[in-house]
């Protein structure tokens, strides 16, 4: 009988454990293109947080004359948007976010981006 007890005891504490390890955390790489500009973000999120960093890269010459620069990056779940004067042809993206809904793996992000009277617009899809 007390055998049966320390082997229901020790189940028990190891399926504690194991449920306690598994966790809903996922990394997901987005990626896209227009005509002028690529992009690349990594997302990391759990179930109620997301973090992601990345960047968008002019493709073209002359990065120097680019002017100012506005961007969007929008998703599921919120966006992204500044404006820069002197980016040198990349563009740093950072988000931060705890106790928020999360974008989903499956849906892209619309990216627009404007520079000296241009516009180039391209999705960021799961890879």
């Amino acid at each position: 009988m007390k055998k049966n007890f320390l082997f229901l005891g020790f189940i028990t504490i190891l399926l504690l454990a194991l449920s306690s390890c598994s966790s809903k955390n996922e990394s997901v790489r987005f990626e896209g293109e227009g005509e002028h500009w690529k992009a690349l973000y990594l997302l990391n999120k759990g179930e109620n947080t997301e973090n992601g960093q990345g960047s968008i890269i002019y493709k073209g010459k002359d990065k120097e004359k680019l002017g100012k620069v506005s961007y969007v990056v929008e998703g599921e779940t919120g966006k992204l948007k500044g404006t820069d004067n002197e980016t040198e042809g990349k563009i740093n993206l950072n988000s931060n976010c705890s106790g928020c809904a999360t974008q989903n793996s499956k849906v892209p992000y619309h990216v627009t981006i404007k520079w000296n009277g241009k516009e180039d617009k391209f999705d960021l899809k799961a890879k």
